[in-house]
């Protein structure tokens, strides 16, 4: 970790049960977990953890990456792990730590946040143009097939030849939340959220942006992050 000087490696453990037993006896903060350890799975490890910490799952195998979206893990990376991709989320990292610090100083950082975020823009090359977005009215980004379809708050919408892992790595988490395979959302933009019943929802952006149903798992996932957001869930 020297590229992170305020991250410190605490403990390494090569199977489930040495894991969980680290992880219970020294609180880390957060744990890098390989999905696939000498007698198990990385799900396994946090089975017994009440409150789990943050999870990061690292492996070579892309197959998994829904069921760590169910277990609301924080990230999810392949192997090799790229470095930028690792800073993305040791930022993610960070950003939760200073939502989980005393009250006063979280509202300090959150509008120096605020105000960071506010001036952030998303730059993109469309049709041999340059398309400035500021982050703050991206509303929704939706996976179709090998493009991404990035809807606005209360202005139009821009279909880019990027699959949509591209933009997660770039987006700052929160307000920008995965709730599935297809689907980033801006809960910061949130209008209103309908739970329905079998556990799933509908929520609608407002500003002219069609109301997006969601099934349980990614209802799941969804009430989750609102909830640890401090966000009304229902």
């Amino acid at each position: 970790m020297r590229a992170h000087a305020d991250a410190e490696i605490i403990g390494e453990a090569g199977n489930v049960e040495q894991a969980r037993q680290m992880a219970l006896a020294l609180h880390p903060d957060a744990l890098f977990l390989d999905v696939e350890l000498a007698d198990g799975l990385g799900f396994e490890v946090i089975e017994q953890l009440s409150p789990p910490p943050a999870v990061v799952f690292v492996t070579a195998h892309d197959l998994y990456a829904l069921k760590a979206f169910d277990v609301a893990a924080l990230d999810f990376l392949l192997k090799p792990v790229d470095p930028d991709r690792l800073a993305v989320t040791i930022d993610r990292l960070r950003r939760r730590q200073s939502a989980l610090s005393p009250a006063e100083p979280r509202r300090q950082a959150d509008s120096v946040e605020t105000n960071r975020f506010q001036e952030q823009r998303l730059h993109l090359r469309i049709d041999g143009q340059s398309v400035i977005l500021p982050l703050g009215k991206i509303a929704l980004l939706k996976a179709e097939e090998d493009f991404t379809r990035i809807f606005l708050s209360g202005e139009r919408e821009y279909l880019v030849c990027r699959l949509l892992r591209h933009f997660e790595a770039q987006l700052p988490t929160p307000p920008f939340f995965r709730v599935g395979r297809s689907l980033i959302v801006n809960l910061s933009l949130l209008d209103t959220v309908e739970w329905l019943d079998g556990g799933r929802c509908s929520f609608s952006l407002g500003n002219g942006i069609a109301p997006i149903s969601l099934g349980r798992g990614a209802t799941q996932r969804l009430r989750r992050s609102l909830d640890s957001l401090g966000m009304i869930a229902g």
